[in-house]
């Protein structure tokens, strides 16, 4: 009989700690499966570094950044950004993936509502003010995913980026490195992007200096980064803000050249940055139109990996050429 009752609870132990075992490693497939997901729809490592690239194999980001319909990819953004906001929830801990869901969030902001917001009439002012509202929300919705990666590698990076101090902002900005340089370029961008719709927020103006010192340095670090963006975003920068607050003509003019010249004329955004940015403020008409019909006339399937922002820069550019008499007074 105690023969019987120890077979018994032998048995009775020998399943309870093969169901622990189980338990054990399903939690772990399922960790697995989310990094293994997570590296695949990221483009990144769970510590966010980039993952290069293998011969020829397929790149999930091309059949988004490769879409020649933006009005295909506005429309089904809403649902890619919740599902990576998701999968941020589901995995915290990967940060390729709270990357890419902050990036989403400024790509949504930037191409779903302030760029529609942008070509609202006078008469829809108020409908205006209220998008671009939005539109900083997810800015900043966008900023925070980053910087909270940031966080947690340098821990207080967030407070010193956003810092008055111009010395400990660019103290911050030499943290990174050149794996983190796209993480940077989409941090700093929200920031300016903020910023530029709400020029009066006092928070937006006293963290200034840290998004240019990101930008200024993932520059340094890699200066031919997505066919000259960061170039190209600091030259808009330096161009249009005020002296005061880190406005530098004779950089704008710098960082320009340089985005033509990784771009190598490429780049039909580069064009349009230059009309609205250079040409606009300084009254000039026909280099205003001769830029936009330089954007008009690059072939958007020469690259398939930028076509989407080719088509978005151009249409940009038709619209403008369209209203040119509105940006500048005939005598």
């Amino acid at each position: 009989m105690k023969t019987k009752q120890k077979v018994h609870r032998s048995a009775e132990f020998f399943l309870a700690t093969a169901s622990v075992f189980l338990c054990l490693s399903l939690a772990s497939c399922k960790s697995m499966i989310f990094n293994k997901l997570g590296d695949m729809l990221s483009g990144a490592k769970k510590d966010g570094v980039p993952i290069q690239a293998k011969g020829d194999s397929p790149n999930p980001m091309d059949a988004f950044m490769g879409e020649k319909d933006p009005t295909i990819i506005q429309e089904s953004l809403p649902l890619i950004v919740k599902m990576y906001e998701i999968l941020a929830m589901e995995n915290p801990s990967h940060q390729g993936i709270q990357i890419m869901a902050g990036q989403l969030n400024v790509m949504y902001g930037n191409l779903c509502v302030q760029t529609p917001a942008d070509r609202m009439t006078v008469d829809k002012l108020s409908e205006q003010v209220d998008e671009y509202a939005r539109a900083k929300y997810h800015y900043l919705k966008g900023r925070k995913y980053i910087l909270d990666v940031f966080d947690t590698r340098w821990p207080g990076f967030s407070e010193e980026f956003l810092s008055s101090d111009s010395d400990v902002a660019k103290s911050a900005a030499q943290k990174i490195s050149k794996d983190d340089v796209n993480a940077a370029y989409w941090a700093a961008g929200a920031t300016l992007l903020s910023w530029s719709l709400d020029p009066l927020d006092v928070d937006a103006l006293s963290s200034i200096a840290g998004p240019v010192a990101l930008l200024e340095r993932a520059a340094e670090l890699d200066p031919d980064y997505s066919d000259g963006a960061i170039w190209d975003a600091l030259s808009i920068f330096y161009a249009s803000a005020p002296i005061d607050f880190g406005g530098d003509y004779d950089r704008a003019i710098y960082c320009h050249e340089q985005a033509m010249r990784v771009s190598e004329g490429k780049s039909p955004g580069i064009y349009v940055t230059y009309a609205e940015s250079f040409c606009r403020p300084a009254g000039d008409r026909d280099g205003f139109v001769e830029a936009l019909e330089a954007a008009l006339a690059i072939d958007p399937d020469a690259d398939e990996s930028s076509r989407l922002m080719c088509v978005i820069s151009q249409q940009k550019a038709r619209y403008l050429l369209e209203h040119v008499d509105d940006y500048f007074v005939i005598w």
